[in-house]
């Protein structure tokens, strides 16, 4: 109230009384004083307050500067962040488009735009003794995001080991939130991020990077960035092991997984380019690379390689065009798989377009893997799981397709077995099959164990390993047994099936 009656009294006693202020409180202490009167005096003056105005595109806006009349004479000013756009007492002054002043002073803006966002200020100028007044207003135009890439042009291609950045640049009010996606599928980061960084370790971080930005305004907006990492080639093939024979037709194919920049290509055999011509061509087709043989020569068999080259590495795969028979495959089937204490039917099938002369059936007792020796370790023990061979007669087919059943007899009752087969045509011996885990019925007054894993006989296959089974290249060969009735030569051990015991199925004889 003391303010209010001060508002009313001279100049001249305003400056006495400030006089003696100054020297009783300090100059500081006056100045925070006066600028709490002008605050006072500001609210008198102004009858409306400050507002921020959210409005969408096209609205219209009125932005209050209501004032005390009874302060006399007054000229209003309207500025649009600091810049003058509107004076009460200059007519020549031109009012922006789509924006005119009252005679209450205050200010209408029509069919909002975007940069129409921005603080608006009232000026009041006031007769001496009294200097302007200012209220600021702020409008907010609600408008649909937008988005610029980074790069420009949504495409970045980086060498590998190198740092990737890109980014999408949000317009829009209120600020959208940024949400991302690789190749269609949500990455899972931390916060909503308009700039992503990361290092191109890898090709497969490579793809296409979407942008969502949405701000609850119109439609969401997306854009997307294609990024490119340049490594070294990859290749790849189905069947490195591909079985032909004399006049047919055969194809070598591989597949150029990845390779950027470009990739040199090219066929070698023997560390050789090959020589093509109207019988042997190459063919691409949806980055397979084919070589193809239409009529296939004994000259044509062997090694070869497809490689693939930039400037930043080099990759190859390996080929055998041969004549010799594929891997051959074990059936399992209970009712042909006939199972004794003694005996065990095996049955398989092999691709040959040649006729099989003779099949190498590889058999030992199974109980897990061996236990490596101690390097220092002297012993003159025979191994305990030694494969014995039988040597199983071809048939006289052509094939493609041969099949073959043979009975092992000789066998210990109550015994778990693994099996491995391959087979021999005229241009040589095939790559082994996979493993054929089998077990034998209990003998008289022998059982298996109810805790066996093995107490259901039926034959299970399993991959055979990298490596070759133990000295199936150099096999012992044992004493022979009986003849059996399908003529085959039998070499098990007779010494080898008394110390292979298997541990985890132990049985025992009743009397």
């Amino acid at each position: 109230m003391r303010f209010h009656i001060f508002h009313r009294q001279s100049f001249f006693f305003r400056e006495v009384w400030c006089f003696s202020i100054c020297i009783e409180m300090g100059f500081l202490k006056v100045f925070l004083l006066i600028l709490l009167v002008e605050i006072v005096l500001s609210e008198k003056v102004f009858k409306s307050v400050p507002v921020t105005v959210k409005a969408y595109e096209n609205d219209t806006v009125l932005l209050p500067c209501y004032t005390d009349n009874t302060e006399g004479d007054v000229r209003v000013r309207w500025y649009k962040s600091n810049i003058l756009v509107a004076d009460s007492r200059d007519p020549n002054l031109l009012l922006p488009l789509r924006t005119r002043m009252h005679a209450n002073f205050s200010l209408q803006l029509d069919e909002l735009v975007s940069s129409d966002t921005a603080d608006y200020t009232c000026e009041v100028i006031r007769p001496e003794p009294w200097g302007p007044i200012r209220q600021t207003h702020t409008i907010e135009v609600q408008y649909a995001p937008s988005v610029r890439t980074v790069p420009d042009d949504g495409f970045l291609e980086v060498k590998k080991g190198d740092y990737v950045d890109i980014g999408c640049e949000a317009g829009g009010t209120p600020a959208p939130i940024v949400n991302w996606r690789k190749n269609g599928e949500p990455m899972a980061l931390l916060e909503h991020r308009s700039r992503i960084r990361f290092r191109a370790e890898h090709r497969l971080l490579a793809g296409v990077y979407e942008c969502s930005l949405n701000n609850g305004v119109g439609d969401p907006v997306t854009a997307s960035i294609t990024v490119i990492i340049q490594d070294a080639p990859v290749v790849s093939t189905d069947r490195s092991f591909v079985h032909t024979a004399l006049g047919l037709r055969a194809a070598l194919a591989a597949k150029l997984e990845f390779a950027i920049p470009a990739a040199r290509t090219a066929w070698y055999r023997d560390g050789q380019p090959v020589k093509t011509d109207d019988r042997i061509v190459m063919m691409v087709r949806d980055n397979v690379h084919q070589l193809i043989f239409r009529t296939v020569r004994k000259a044509d068999l062997g090694n070869y390689t497809f490689r693939a080259e930039n400037k930043l590495g080099m990759a190859d795969v390996a080929f055998k065009l041969t004549g010799v028979p594929n891997v051959a495959s074990f059936k399992v089937d209970p009712v042909l798989n006939k199972a004794t204490s003694t005996s065990f039917t095996l049955i398989w099938e092999v691709d040959s377009y040649s006729t099989i002369i003779e099949y190498n059936l590889w058999l030992r007792p199974y109980y897990g893997r061996l236990s490596t020796p101690e390097p220092d370790a002297f012993t003159t023990e025979t191994p305990a799981n030694l494969w014995s061979k039988i040597v199983v007669p071809g048939d006289s087919s052509d094939g493609p397709i041969h099949s073959a059943t043979y009975t092992v007899r000789g066998l210990t009752p109550s015994t778990v077995y693994e099996a491995i087969v391959t087979s021999r045509n005229r241009f040589g011996w095939s790559k082994p099959s996979a493993v054929l885990h089998f077990a034998t019925e209990p003998g008289v007054g022998r059982t298996l164990p109810a805790t066996s894993e093995y107490t259901d006989i039926t034959p299970i296959l399993e991959e055979i390993e990298s490596q070759e089974p133990y000295n199936i290249t150099q096999a012992h060969v044992f004493d022979r047994l009986n003849e059996v009735s399908s003529g085959a030569r039998e070499t098990p051990s007779c010494a080898a099936i008394f110390v292979l015991i298997v541990t985890f199925l132990v049985g025992f004889f009743s009397d």
